[in-house]
């Protein structure tokens, strides 16, 4: 029976948990960091404040686990095309226009877990976030590099520039102050122009020998 009664407080705290992580979450969806307060956070997890400092030290802790929750789902999907059977160009167009596009279905959330100011804790996530998503790039470029699809010097620069390409290129569009429409073809259009331009860059070309 003890047992029993510590499994269920375990599930109940995890519910918990979980029901304030995604409401910091929906709350940064809609209006940005300045949305997610602990109280606006306790309220719609249906919690009360001081059971959000049980779970968690500070408003930075709970905004650092959303940006690492939402980030294993990106590597996720990056990680599945990067295993594909696709041809390394294919994998690297596939994988930067899918993330380009992923953030400009939720901008604002996308803006502020990339770009917004925050404190030290949550730029430092972001600095870890940037790694893995490198090392995943890096996982495909040297793919490229070992079939003589790709042509880079620097493995781990080349991997950076597609990074600062899928991320940095996309804040014009993803701040809310510019209030870009974001319609299924302009979201097409522009991951597509992103993954072209990172698929150009390390590209084999027969004729470079003659540029």
């Amino acid at each position: 029976m003890s047992y029993k009664r510590s499994s269920l407080m375990q599930e109940r705290m995890e519910q918990n948990r979980l029901a304030i992580l995604d409401s910091a979450r929906s709350l940064i969806a809609e209006g940005g960091f300045k949305d997610a307060q602990i109280q606006t956070i306790a309220e719609r997890a249906g919690v009360s404040s001081g059971l959000v400092y049980r779970y968690f030290d500070s408003k930075s802790q709970v905004l650092v686990e959303v940006l690492s929750d939402a980030i294993t789902t990106e590597l996720q999907v990056i990680d599945s095309i990067a295993d594909s059977a696709l041809q390394p160009a294919e994998k690297l167009h596939k994988a930067v226009a899918t993330f380009v596009k992923r953030a400009l279905n939720s901008p604002q959330l996308a803006y502020s877990l990339m770009f917004e100011p925050l404190d030290s804790h949550v730029e430092l996530e972001r600095f870890r976030v940037k790694q893995l998503i490198k090392k995943s790039i890096k996982k495909i470029l040297a793919d490229g590099k070992a079939s003589v699809a790709f042509d880079f010097d620097d493995l781990n620069s080349s991997a950076l520039c597609v990074v600062g390409a899928m991320t940095f290129v996309a804040i014009e569009p993803l701040d809310p102050a510019q209030n870009t429409k974001f319609d299924p073809d302009y979201k097409d259009y522009f991951s597509k122009q992103i993954a072209d331009f990172c698929v150009a860059a390390v590209q084999k070309r027969s004729d470079r020998q003659d540029s």
